[in-house]
């Protein structure tokens, strides 16, 4: 593997921090049973199974090669942890990242899909996110459902 790919570091302390952090986790796998709150530290850790939307993909055999990693994140200063629309005792559901939001302060969202959603409470934003192994290739590039629907209309199948 090639020596340019650099672990990703990050901090978020507001909003605006958390927003570089999202995009750098969208669609982001991650397992139920990588999912820790430890009240009596004030934390929520987490593994990530993460997509590098940073790196562009290699051409290998004439086919794109893109990248995963594992990542760490942790909140501090955490108050409560809630989820919606899973049940904790699956351990062996794995939730897929959309985006993080704050939609009150010191609430951050982890917004999943499937309508999967885990609210962090904190006293105060502080998150770090970063990258714990070299980077891995594959073959499978996440999609959205606007690429879906372009490519559909592209074949004429959909108006």
């Amino acid at each position: 593997m090639s020596s340019k790919f650099v672990p990703l570091r990050l901090l978020a302390h507001d909003p605006e921090d958390l927003t570089i952090l999202g995009a750098h986790l969208q669609d982001a796998l991650l397992p139920l049973v990588s999912m820790v709150y430890e009240p009596k530290n004030a934390t929520f850790t987490l593994l990530a199974n993460r997509f590098c939307w940073e790196h562009p993909p290699l051409d290998h055999e004439g086919a794109p090669l893109y990248h995963r990693v594992h990542a760490g994140l942790c909140f501090r200063n955490v108050d409560k942890v809630h989820h919606r629309g899973f049940q904790r005792k699956g351990t062996s559901r794995v939730l897929n990242l959309l985006t993080l939001q704050t939609k009150k302060p010191n609430a951050v969202h982890l917004i999943c899909s499937g309508n999967h959603e885990i609210r962090i409470e904190t006293k105060k934003i502080h998150c770090h996110l970063g990258d714990l192994h070299h980077p891995w290739p594959t073959r499978k590039k996440p999609t959205h459902i606007y690429q879906h629907v372009e490519a559909l209309q592209g074949a004429g199948l959909l108006k």
